[in-house]
């Protein structure tokens, strides 16, 4: 699951008074690999004693929720005069994929820049140096000193220098193996990925097939989500199906998010297929007619039997990796079996004193988690990475200026999820006493809360408050538009929001 209310790690703002840095702007440059006046050569010359005078480099790998925001929050601190870094942000796309807007690019609730702004445009105000480049490798610093630069290597044989390093490239798709899969089915994790499954969903449209079949693989969040919003697409011009290997959806999650799915999946037509695993897909593009995402998909059932589907699209969500698990023999940093990055609960790399990681490349045993909300193990979400980016940024400050380091501490704020349009569901942390939820549900209020899509919980807190409906599809949009990343793009997305209601009930003309 992507999503999140608001981030409240910022205790340590009112605790430690979070020196935030006040004054103009200063725009970004950004550069793509073409432009080399930027990107110093790999040779051993370029660390000279000059070096030591100029700012510390900060270069920051990847430009997901936890790079970007981390980069940003280190433009907003109080740095002492001539201590201001050298930000350097990495990422392989030009642009940053808000991952919890994705399905409205499938349904046209948003549009391309609210989903995916292009750094130049989101960095423009900042001091951050934007660089498009895919990363090959990492080079430690030589002597841990000022004269022995790290590197960050660039898969076209340039480099990066740094002083001060932070990891953040997040989770790709994992095919976990299975034949075929890499090859013919369209995970849905980037912008990249939901541009292409928009143009599948448009063939099949335009393909006019009524027997037209669309499987969407795995059931957590990203699979629900996308099943709702694909359907309510397709308002019956395909069949859609919805595979899991587990006995019911949602396996894990709150149970009000679970009943609010599994109502509007079938409300929709969304056919459940509990219980099977994928064996294989195989290309289906000998036949004429087929498109060219169709394939043949080979289920296996709990008792062993094998079912064959002949799909137009599969999107798969079954599975998703550490962006670091291919390339963690390259790195010099210790990692985990799955590829994360070992990190101590400052999030600094373990055994490197000016490297940092955070986001779903890291992984902590000794994570310093608040007890009343949060798990034993971090889930891969933007929550999680949302809110290390703030104690990243604190922690790089402190390391350079001398201040104590923050251990991190997560809190959890609930979960939110697409179910259509204009429905959500959204699970609140909120324990209830039983006492006082059968009181409330006696009372006068229990009807109104009823109408309004609020469903009243436990006294566990995983299965607190869960709205439902169109007032949580207005507080999920609403938390998404405080989470943009700066406040222009905050502007942007509120005035498209704005234009977008005014069109559906008529009061304006819909631009071409």
């Amino acid at each position: 699951m992507f999503g999140t209310f608001q981030n409240r790690t910022l205790g340590i703002v009112g605790a430690l008074r979070y020196p935030y840095r006040q004054g103009g702007f200063i725009p970004t440059t950004s550069i793509s690999l073409g432009d080399r006046s930027m990107i110093t050569s790999a040779s051993p010359e370029n660390a000279t004693a000059e070096s030591r005078t100029l700012p510390n480099k900060i270069v920051i790998v990847g430009g997901g929720f936890g790079g970007l925001y981390a980069a940003i929050r280190l433009t907003s601190l109080f740095w002492p005069k001539g201590k201001l870094p050298q930000i350097t942000l990495i990422d392989k796309s030009d642009r940053f994929t808000f991952k919890p807007l994705l399905y409205e690019l499938l349904n046209n609730t948003a549009t391309e820049e609210e989903v995916a702004p292009p750094f130049s445009q989101l960095l423009a105000p900042y001091p951050v140096r934007f660089i498009q480049a895919q990363v090959s490798g990492v080079e430690e610093m030589s002597s841990g000193g000022p004269e022995g630069n790290g590197k960050v290597q660039l898969s076209d044989g340039g480099c990066v220098e740094y002083d001060w390093l932070v990891m953040a490239m997040g989770s790709q798709a994992d095919s976990r193996g299975i034949p075929g899969v890499k090859e013919l089915a369209v995970p849905f994790n980037v912008y990249e990925d939901a541009v292409k499954a928009r143009t599948a969903l448009q063939r099949i449209e335009a393909a006019g097939n009524p027997s037209s079949q669309i499987m969407i693989v795995g059931a957590g969040y990203a699979g629900v989500e996308l099943a709702t919003v694909v359907s309510e697409r397709m308002k019956g011009k395909a069949r859609v199906q919805l595979v899991t290997s587990d006995s019911d959806i949602l396996d894990g999650c709150p149970e009000g998010q679970r009943i609010a799915a599994s109502r509007s999946l079938a409300a929709l037509g969304v056919e459940i297929i509990t219980g099977c695993k994928v064996q294989r897909l195989e290309s289906s593009t000998a036949d004429p007619s087929s498109l060219p995402t169709s394939c043949s998909a080979q289920l296996q059932t709990a008792d062993g039997s094998t079912i064959s589907y002949n799909v137009d699209l599969l999107l798969w969500t079954a599975g998703s990796s550490p962006a670091t698990r291919e390339g963690r023999k390259g790195l010099p940093f210790p990692v985990s079996s799955r590829g994360q990055i070992e990190i101590e609960p400052t999030l600094r790399i373990r055994g490197n004193q000016r490297a940092f990681a955070l986001g779903d490349v890291s992984r902590s045993d000794t994570d310093a988690h608040d007890d009343q909300s949060s798990p034993s193990v971090l889930p891969a979400t933007a929550q999680v990475a949302f809110q290390q980016a703030d104690y990243v940024a604190w922690n790089l400050w402190a390391s350079i200026n001398g201040r104590a380091l923050l251990p991190f501490r997560y809190q959890h704020l609930g979960s939110m999820m697409s179910l259509g349009s204009i429905n959500a569901a959204v699970a609140l942390p909120v324990p209830l006493p039983l006492p006082l939820k059968t009181s409330l549900l006696n009372s006068p209020l229990g009807p109104l809360l009823e109408a309004s899509g609020i469903k009243l919980g436990g006294n566990d807190p995983e299965n607190g408050v869960t709205l439902e409906g169109p007032l949580a599809a207005v507080i999920r949009r609403a938390a998404y538009l405080y989470r943009q990343p700066t406040n222009e793009q905050r502007l942007n997305v509120a005035t498209s929001w704005i234009q977008q209601a005014l069109i559906a009930v008529g009061t304006a003309p819909a631009s071409k």
